[in-house]
C-alpha cells in the first residue's frame, strides 16, 4: 500500500519526512570534516569533534555530505507528488524539521558567511567597511576571510552590516557562536519568506502546501540560505513581506503602505536586488495617494538608517564589488569568454578581455533592460510575477551569479507558480543543489562558465515537459 495513504489526511508521508531529516543530519555531519570549517585548523565545531584531521577522514566526511544531499534532495522531489493531501502547516513543519541540524552544523558550501563577519568586525572598530575589507579589522573572523575578499569593501547596506555588527558584539571572536548568530538572520529570512509565500499563494488562489514546498522546503534555500547563512534569503523574505503586507487591500492605509514601502527599502539596504520590489508595489497599488504613502514610507527608511546606523550611502560604490572573479555559474561570463576566447584566437584582438568585458557590459545592460520592461509590465503580470521574472532575468543576464541567486527569483513565483512552473523551478534548484562542493567550490571549473544555469535550465525543461498540465494561475490574480 502506498504511504501517502498510512498517514492522516493532511500530514506528510512519514518516511518523506524522516528521510529528509536524514539527509539534513548527514550534511551536518560530513559537515564537520568536509565543509566550511574555520581556519587554519578546523579543531571543533561547537565543541564535537571533526572529521577534518586527516585525508581519508575528509574524503569520508565528503561522501557523508554527498550522501545527505541526495537523500534531502530526494525525499524534497517525493514530497512533490503528495503535495494534494498536504496542509500547509505539515510543509511548514516539515521546513522546520529538516532546518534544526543545519541551524546548528558548520557553514556548508559557501565561506560567505565569514566574509560577513568580517565586514561586521570592520563597523564594530569603528572603521569605515565601504573603504576597507575585513583585513583591516584583523582578529578571529579575518583570518577566516578568503584571500581575494580580504581587503574588499562590503556590498552589503547599512540594513545587513549594522544588525551583524550588533550580534558580533554579543559573541566577540568567538567564530562558531558568530557563525551561529549570523545564522539566525538568515532563519529570520526563511520565516518571513514562508509568512510571506503563503499569504500571497492565497491571493493569487495557489494551494499553500505547494508554494512553501517549493519556498521554504526548497533543499537550495535549506542548504544555502540556512547552513550557508546567506542574507539573500532575509532580502527576499522583506521584500515577500512587503508585498503580502502592501497587497492586501488595493488601496492600503497609511500605515500598510508606509510599512510596505518602508520593508522594501529595508530590503535593498541588506541587498540592492531588493530595491526592484518599489515599483512592483508602487504600480501595483491603486490610486496616487496609496503611491504616495507607499512612497513615504520608503523615503523614511532610505533617510534616517543610514543616518541612525552611522554607516551611511557608501555601499552604494561597493554593490559589484563581486565581480572580482570571473562567475562559474553565469551563462553571460560563458558567453563573454567564449567570445573573447574566439576573438583572440582568430587575431582580431590583442586579449580576450578586450572583447569579453565589453560583451559582459551589453549582457548586464540587458539584464537592466529586461528587468526594467517586466516591472513595467506589473499590472498585466501581476506584482509577484512580475518581480520574480524580472529577478529571474537579473539571475541569468547578469556576469555575476552564484547558485542560491536562483532563489531571488523562486521565492517570489513559489506563489504563482502552477504545476509545471513549480516543477520546472524545483528541477533548476535541485542541480544547482548539486553543483557546489561542501567547503563552497564549485564543481565545475573554467573554461565552463555558465554550464551550471545551462544545466538548471535544461533540467527545467525536461520537468516541465514532463510535468502534466494543472492549475495555471490567471495573471489577473496573481
Amino acid at each position: 500500500m502506498p504511504d501517502r495513504l498510512t498517514v492522516p489526511r493532511g500530514h506528510l508521508p512519514r518516511g518523506r519526512l524522516l528521510a529528509g531529516l536524514a539527509g539534513s543530519v548527514l550534511v551536518v555531519v560530513g559537515g564537520t570534516g568536509a565543509g566550511a570549517l574555520p581556519r587554519p585548523s578546523p579543531g571543533s565545531w561547537a565543541g564535537i569533534g571533526t572529521l577534518a584531521a586527516t585525508p581519508a577522514s575528509r574524503s569520508l566526511a565528503a561522501a557523508v555530505v554527498a550522501a545527505g544531499v541526495l537523500l534531502l534532495c530526494a525525499a524534497w522531489w517525493r514530497v512533490r507528488t503528495a503535495l494534494d493531501d498536504v496542509a500547509p502547516r505539515a510543509v511548514a513543519r516539515a521546513a522546520a524539521l529538516w532546518s534544526v541540524p543545519l541551524l546548528v552544523g558548520p557553514p556548508m558550501f559557501s565561506r560567505d558567511v565569514y566574509a560577513y563577519a568580517g565586514q561586521a568586525a570592520v563597523a564594530l572598530q569603528g572603521l569605515d567597511p565601504y573603504e576597507v575589507g575585513p583585513g583591516a579589522a584583523g582578529g578571529a573572523y579575518a583570518e577566516q576571510v578568503d584571500d581575494v575578499w580580504r581587503g574588499t569593501p562590503s556590498p552589503y547596506g547599512p540594513a545587513w552590516v549594522w544588525p551583524a555588527a550588533q550580534l558580533l558584539r554579543l559573541t566577540g571572536d568567538h567564530v562558531g557562536a558568530g557563525v551561529l548568530a549570523l545564522r539566525a538572520l538568515a532563519a529570520l529570512g526563511v520565516v518571513l519568506t514562508g509568512w510571506a509565500v503563503l499569504q500571497l499563494a492565497a491571493r493569487c488562489g495557489v494551494p499553500g502546501s505547494r508554494a512553501l514546498w517549493l519556498a521554504v522546503l526548497n533543499p537550495l534555500l535549506l542548504l544555502h540560505g540556512v547552513a550557508g547563512a546567506h542574507n539573500d534569503v532575509l532580502m527576499v523574505g522583506l521584500v515577500l513581506a512587503a508585498l503580502a503586507i502592501g497587497l492586501r487591500d488595493p488601496r492600503p492605509s497609511l500605515p500598510l503602505a508606509a510599512a510596505a514601502g518602508a520593508l522594501v527599502v529595508v530590503g535593498g539596504l541588506v541587498k540592492a536586488p531588493a530595491l526592484a520590489g518599489l515599483p512592483v508595489l508602487v504600480l501595483a497599488v491603486a490610486g496616487w495617494r496609496a503611491r504616495a504613502r507607499v512612497a513615504a514610507g520608503a523615503a523614511a527608511v532610505a533617510a534616517v538608517v543610514p543616518v541612525v546606523t552611522g554607516l551611511g550611502w557608501g555601499w552604494v560604490a561597493t554593490v559589484d564589488t563581486g565581480r572580482t572573479l570571473l562567475s562559474l555559474f553565469s551563462p553571460a561570463t560563458g558567453l563573454a569568454t567564449a567570445l573573447g576566447a574566439a576573438a583572440e584566437a582568430l587575431g582580431l584582438v590583442a586579449e580576450a578581455d578586450d572583447v569579453r568585458e565589453p560583451v559582459l557590459a551589453v549582457l548586464a545592460a540587458l539584464a537592466v533592460l529586461a528587468a526594467g520592461a517586466l516591472l513595467l509590465l506589473t499590472p498585466r503580470l501581476g506584482p509577484v510575477r512580475a518581480l520574480g521574472l524580472s529577478l529571474l532575468a537579473v539571475t541569468v543576464l547578469s556576469p555575476t551569479v552564484l547558485p542560491w541567486y536562483l532563489l531571488w527569483a523562486a521565492l517570489p513565483l513559489a506563489a504563482v507558480a502552477g504545476r509545471r512552473t513549480a516543477a520546472a523551478l524545483g528541477a533548476a534548484c535541485l542541480v544547482l543543489c548539486l553543483l557546489t562542493w561542501p567547503s563552497g567550490r564549485s564543481v565545475v571549473r573554467p573554461p565552463l562558465y555558465g554550464l551550471p544555469l545551462v544545466l538548471a535550465g535544461a533540467a527545467a525543461a525536461v520537468a516541465a515537459r514532463r510535468e502534466p498540465a494543472g492549475d495555471p494561475v490567471a495573471a489577473a490574480n496573481s
